[in-house]
């Protein structure tokens, strides 16, 4: 899509358009707060705003910056137009994951059922798998994942990854295997660490 994308009204004037249809179609955005349509996601707080005194044109701007994807619900493909009626916002990840289809229901009501958070759980699911965790150390893990000295020890860890397929809604991120294997490996090192410490001889002094 993007080698039309010129041709395109700007992120701005579709969600102009849209602002008082969406809720009848039980589509939760808010003006104040730029999200991809279907899953939510929000780019971080960056792009919200925050004054309660601006003006309309300040929240069309911010529209216009976030860097949502603009997405036909025909395709062109199924002679689908490039029209406001026809076009939402979208992050990538939901951008490729959309239904490709000539009904537009299809469209909304798969929009209704995506979350990004419960997406990335998935993910986070899927890489405990791949690392062959097993169900009785998936709570161990969860608490490692949520505890302040997990997050404190991997600093300085890891690299963001810059996806190769433009899959995911961000242009750099944080992957799942990373986030799971350092988890692993902390874990199994503490409780290597606590087991030398029970096992060492006492001191003589």
């Amino acid at each position: 899509m993007s080698q039309f994308s010129e041709n395109l009204p700007s992120k701005a004037q579709i969600y102009d358009y849209w602002k008082h249809r969406l809720s009848r179609l039980y589509f939760h955005v808010e003006p104040r707060k730029p999200r991809c349509w279907a899953c939510g996601f929000n780019y971080g707080a960056r792009y919200d705003i925050k004054r309660p005194d601006a003006g309309w044109d300040e929240i069309l701007q911010r529209w216009n910056r976030i860097p949502l994807q603009r997405c036909h619900i025909i395709p062109r493909s199924l002679n689908g137009s490039d029209s406001l009626s026809n076009l939402s916002l979208l992050c990538r990840e939901c951008h490729d994951l959309m239904p490709n289809t000539s009904i537009p229901e299809v469209f909304f009501r798969w929009g209704r059922t995506q979350n990004w958070e419960l997406r990335e759980d998935t993910k986070l699911r899927d890489a405990m798998r791949a690392f062959r965790i097993d169900t009785d150390s998936l709570r161990q893990l969860d608490q490692v994942l949520n505890s302040s000295e997990f997050r404190y020890w991997m600093s300085g860890k890891f690299g963001l990854h810059r996806p190769q397929s433009n899959y995911a809604p961000i242009s750099s991120r944080l992957t799942p295997a990373t986030l799971v294997g350092l988890a692993l490996h902390y874990h199994r090192e503490l409780g290597c660490a606590s087991r030398r410490s029970r096992g060492a001889p006492a001191s003589k002094h």
